[in-house]
């Protein structure tokens, strides 16, 4: 019988198939299900852009002809398309009276997207307008994805 374990062999084996491997792609942050962002009205404005950490370089690009679609909410798919709204050329969008209830806000420009989920309700001050930041969220979670919204 020999002395000593196969288990450093093995180990070093097992960390250099590891090493071998390609890394799978993973996602640093999640964003909670169920958040709704509680509104009077949707309109307001589209920004975004995919390069530059800076938040105020990423919101001072306007995304014109964006697609806005506003389906009824439902927890793990997309409900009826309730209106749909295109951006003019400076990326300003509203969809207009907008009956109370939940819904989900999916955004498509030429090569950016998000979704928001929206309450429009009448019991917070009123909404002015709405600046969504549609330009890609990073794996440590800077970014955009952001939903701002300026009440009166």
């Amino acid at each position: 019988m020999r002395s000593g374990s196969k288990w450093p062999r093995t180990l070093a084996f097992l960390i250099a198939c590891s090493w071998a491997l390609p890394p799978g792609e993973a996602w640093g942050c999640t964003f909670a299900r169920g958040h709704f962002h509680q509104v009077t009205a949707l309109k307001g404005r589209v920004v975004g852009n995919r390069w530059g950490p800076w938040r105020w370089l990423r919101q001072s690009f306007d995304v014109p002809s964006a697609e806005l679609l506003l389906t009824e909410y439902r927890e793990h798919e997309y409900g009826p398309v309730v209106a749909r709204v295109i951006t003019d050329k400076d990326g300003r969008f509203d969809f207009g009276v907008v009956q109370k209830g939940h819904y989900r806000l999916k955004i498509r420009g030429t090569d950016l997207e998000d979704v928001f989920e929206v309450e429009v309700v009448e019991r917070v001050a009123r909404t002015e307008h709405i600046l969504l930041d549609v330009s890609p969220v990073r794996p440590n979670c800077t970014g955009g994805h952001e939903f701002i919204e300026k009440r009166s």
